[in-house]
């Protein structure tokens, strides 16, 4: 990391700290928020700017089977959100996946109560998908 997105990272984390609780930095050097029913990774990473972009996300379920009708609807439906995106991430050739909401945002926009409001945006909405998405296409939550 360069020493702006350095910096970038460390206010993120302290900002964090100040209005949750429980967070922490992961071994990946993610900040984790910590919620009832999910956890908000914050990742600060090098944008086009110079200044950083800050990516909110959380998961909504894990191990979910890619099976047609869950990818059709992910394609078809993960951009209609007001303020997000759901997006999978997979590893290798693996048959399943994660379900994340996500949400970006660039370094020179961030302060304390822009990062706070995300968070919380992220966590909720989240949860709200959650619980659609799970009777009908299965998977697990980040909690089980």
């Amino acid at each position: 990391m360069s020493e702006i997105t350095d910096a970038l990272r460390a206010q993120c984390l302290d900002w964090a700290r100040k209005e949750f609780d429980g967070v922490y930095v992961n071994r990946h050097g993610a900040i984790i928020v910590p919620f009832d029913k999910t956890v908000v990774f914050v990742e600060v990473t090098a944008a086009l700017t110079g200044s950083g972009r800050v990516n909110v996300r959380a998961p909504v379920l894990l191990d979910l089977a890619l099976t047609p009708e869950v990818t059709r609807h992910v394609a078809v439906n993960g951009g209609n959100f007001l303020f997000g995106a759901l997006s999978f991430f997979a590893e290798g050739d693996a048959d399943a996946a994660t379900l994340e909401f996500d949400y970006s945002l660039f370094g020179e926009t961030v302060d304390e109560a822009v990062l706070a409001a995300t968070v919380r945006l992220v966590a909720d909405s989240s949860a709200c998908v959650q619980e659609r998405l799970r009777p009908r296409f299965g998977g697990r939550t980040i909690l089980e």
